[in-house]
């Protein structure tokens, strides 16, 4: 009987444990028909680029050229858990699997990591990437192969670990400090490259209503290279006036080379009803980027996208042209 006892009471006791810890798997899956800038001929004597898109006539034996057609743009699949510690703590884990958008294409880790959250705020580690409060601004209707961070060269993105901590929420404003490393996933060796191997960052957000405002001050002070700025910052504020969301950002110079400029963004996204119309731009320098998109919401989870960009101030004239995209997508 005694033993009885016991084997019930942990029973319970793990019953009681498994009821405090939530698991949800989701993801998102996209087809599109899509014409970019970042395809590689590996003839470039047999290919030539329809002008009219914006390309030239391949000479060299590679070169970038644009490409159509139907593609799988998105397959990933993201496990995230969360449990009640007890006591107002909260511990949390996610994990994010992407493939790549041919048959046969191995699934690759992506951002992950885990926190610890209560009412101190968040303390949070994680694999992730470089992030821009720039790119906080894009217009969520708007979906294109060649994105910000991909081809042009405003913005550019690796693989990073942090640590940060986020403070509780006060009077609107929330407060971050994050150390991160420049690698992805490896223990930090010492090298002479001229990119950043650790950073810290600072972050404060304001959000009221229609308002936010975020700013961010990264400081690469343990950086070896001289070229490399020693403090960046960079704003981003949106405000939403209800018929329309307009956005505005701003990114100092990363570098301490004079040919390198601040790049600043513009968005505005307009909903109407299930449709929702936006247009954005970015730039740096003599860099550009306009896009225009529209979409529209068959339900929460499934939406129809066609956008079309110019990319427009690279140094490799095929960088240089229009991208579209038409795309179904659904998350789930």
């Amino acid at each position: 009987m005694k033993k009885s006892l016991i084997a019930l009471a942990a029973l319970a006791a793990v019953t009681a444990a498994s009821a405090q810890s939530t698991v949800t798997i989701s993801g998102v899956y996209s087809f599109s028909y899509q014409t970019d800038l970042t395809n590689t001929a590996a003839n470039g004597a047999l290919v030539t680029v329809n002008s009219a898109r914006g390309g030239n006539s391949a000479a060299a034996a590679a070169t970038n050229i644009d490409g159509q057609g139907f593609a799988v743009t998105d397959a990933n699949l993201k496990l995230a858990a969360v449990e009640d510690l007890g006591g107002g703590l909260k511990a949390s884990f996610d994990y994010t699997l992407e493939t790549g958008n041919f048959r046969g294409a191995p699934a690759t880790r992506a951002d992950s990591g885990m926190a610890v959250s209560g009412g101190f705020g968040s303390v949070a580690m994680r694999n992730t990437r470089h992030s821009d409060l720039l790119a906080s601004i894009a217009s969520p209707a708007i979906s294109l192969p060649d994105s910000l961070y991909d081809g042009l060269g405003i913005l550019s993105r690796s693989g990073i670990d942090t640590v940060s901590y986020t403070a509780p929420t006060f009077s609107g404003f929330t407060a971050s400090v994050t150390y991160a490393e420049g690698n992805d996933g490896a223990i930090d060796v010492p090298t002479a490259a001229a990119t950043p191997k650790s950073a810290s960052i600072l972050g404060v957000n304001y959000a009221n209503g229609p308002l936010s405002v975020s700013y961010a001050m990264k400081a690469s002070s343990l950086n070896a290279s001289s070229t490399v700025k020693k403090n960046q910052n960079e704003l981003a504020v949106s405000y939403d006036l209800g018929v329309a969301k307009v956005g505005f950002a701003y990114d100092d110079k990363t570098t301490t080379a004079s040919t390198d400029k601040s790049a600043s963004g513009y968005s505005i996204t307009v909903p109407v009803g299930a449709v929702s119309l936006g247009a954005q731009m970015f730039k740096r320098g003599v860099l550009k980027q306009t896009d225009f998109g529209v979409s529209y919401a068959f339900s929460k989870r499934t939406t129809l996208s066609a956008a079309m960009g110019k990319l427009a101030g690279h140094a490799t004239a095929e960088n240089n042209g229009n991208q579209s995209r038409i795309k179904l997508a659904h998350s789930f």
